[in-house]
């Protein structure tokens, strides 16, 4: 009985280490190609890259966010891209960076947010969702809590006047 739970339990690590491998084979592939950004971020992307650490082990998860911030994801969709289970994901990014794999995707978006109302004319609902927000709310919300003041004031106190 031992010995066939054993080999079962053998079996079943054998499949997740082919999952595994095979979601990282794909997601490789992905971050090979150019990711395609919306024209307006093309040039925010090339700006911020500088708001990750450089730390090599956290390499590929920075760069999947960096590639889909624009984009609706969350912890398990870098966790399922990366090949880790978000509760591991979550445990090893503290550990090397003491925030949370969801804190770096909202820094991203707060840099290119940042980045559009210096640079842009936008408008602000069409910046949240530029950087990845599907409701404005949410965005002035987060927008608040990061930097103590709405998009339009902090646009107007920090916009210079050619």
């Amino acid at each position: 009985m031992v010995k066939i739970l054993v080999i079962e339990n053998v079996g079943a690590i054998s499949i997740q280490l082919e999952k595994h491998a095979d979601n990282k084979k794909y997601y490789a592939g992905q971050f090979q190609q150019t990711p395609v950004l919306p024209s307006s971020t093309t040039a925010i992307a090339l700006n911020c890259q500088s708001i990750f650490p450089s730390n090599s082990n956290l390499r590929h998860i920075f760069e999947y966010i960096e590639a889909n911030y624009h984009q609706s994801i969350s912890l398990n969709d870098v966790a399922l891209a990366v090949g880790y289970c978000p509760a591991y994901l979550t445990d090893l990014v503290r550990r090397h960076t003491g925030q949370t794999v969801n804190t770096w995707i909202t820094e991203r978006r707060m840099a290119a947010a940042r980045t559009l109302l210096l640079e842009s004319n936008l408008c602000i609902n069409r910046i949240a969702e530029t950087v990845g927000y599907q409701h404005e709310g949410y965005f002035f919300r987060q927008f608040r809590q990061y930097h103590g003041t709405t998009p339009q004031a902090w646009r107007k106190a920090h916009k210079t006047v050619f």
